[in-house]
């Protein structure tokens, strides 16, 4: 059980009081201008402060001294210990899925990872209040592809129940050697994902095509792996044991993903200088975007961020 100290202090709106009020917590996501969850996983490895909420399934509680702490489920697996200095009565011998709104603080790379709880409130009586998942904004549009199969920009007008089955009918379309619950299993992956790191999956989708053309077995000359074509030391990283198998890739591809859209949304705002950036980074390495200042000057990596780009714009309907 993977352990990340919270350093938890009751500062703002009696963050842990009992008595908090749905009202008091959504008005400390508006004054943070929190939309919706964002997974830890995303700034554990990202040095500095910020506040963010994180979603999880609450199995129990217990005291250490005059301390108490918290055992939260995180969704993508795992569990976490959160320290605290009160436990709400809501919170006590329940299995309750709460949001939590936290100051994540890491002074550097090797530091370990600390947070300082600002609120706490069900599940539940939060979620409706979530921003629109990045997949469904409004549009009449529909983008086909060659074959006639319509692309993800058709899931901007439908639910997420019927998004799968569209994803999977243009994956299919791409990879004929695809069978159709494979197509299935990538479009949930793709589409599941990316509403759990924040991304549009539309861009994971036009990131996978140049990739790997949907591919779970691609394996590039330089030894990149799967559909996110993951090289092993990436994947290590981001704790994926096998490459080839579809959830891990999609898994550690989306992480990855998140991660790099924050590292440069932290210095060039939520821009499209920050995107070009991170899919730079995710083909070059950050290293490389670093070194140069932007986008490498090598041909491969400019080739895939213009195709990259010229997809996700597609399916968008830009």
């Amino acid at each position: 059980m993977r352990r990340l100290l919270l350093l938890i202090t009751l500062a703002g709106a009696a963050a842990l009081a009992p008595a908090q009020t749905i009202g008091e917590y959504l008005q400390l996501r508006k004054a943070n201008s929190i939309r919706k969850p964002t997974s830890l996983a995303s700034v554990e490895s990202m040095p500095g402060s910020r506040i963010i909420e994180i979603s999880g399934l609450v199995k129990g509680s217990f005291r250490v001294a005059d301390r108490g702490a918290l055992i939260v489920e995180r969704p993508s697996g795992g569990t976490q210990i959160v320290d605290c200095g009160a436990i709400p009565d809501w919170l006590v011998g329940n299995e309750v899925r709460a949001r939590l709104i936290v100051k994540v603080t890491k002074a550097d790379a090797t530091a370990e990872t600390k947070a300082e709880l600002i609120g706490v409130a069900p599940e539940n009586l939060v979620a409706p209040h979530d921003a629109q998942p990045p997949i469904a904004p409004t549009t009449s549009k529909t983008l086909t592809s060659r074959s006639g199969s319509r692309s993800p920009r058709a899931v901007a007008s439908v639910p997420i129940n019927e998004a799968v089955p569209i994803y999977a009918s243009f994956i299919k379309s791409r990879n004929r050697r695809l069978t159709d619950a494979k197509a299935m299993e990538i479009a949930n992956g793709v589409i599941r994902f990316s509403m759990h790191y924040g991304v549009d999956a539309r861009l994971i989708m036009a990131m996978v095509m140049v990739e790997s053309g949907f591919n779970p077995n691609a394996t590039s000359r330089t030894g990149a792996r799967g559909l996110g074509q993951l090289m092993p030391g990436t994947a290590a990283g981001l704790g994926v044991a096998d490459s080839y198998d579809t959830i891990q890739n999609l898994y550690g591809t989306v992480k990855l993903v998140r991660s790099n859209l924050d590292l440069y949304a932290a210095s060039n705002g939520a821009s499209f200088r920050a995107l070009v950036l991170a899919i730079a980074a995710y083909n070059a390495g950050n290293g490389a975007v670093k070194r140069h200042g932007g986008v490498p000057p090598y041909a491969e990596t400019q080739n895939y961020v213009n195709k990259v780009i010229n997809l996700y714009r597609q399916f968008r309907g830009d």
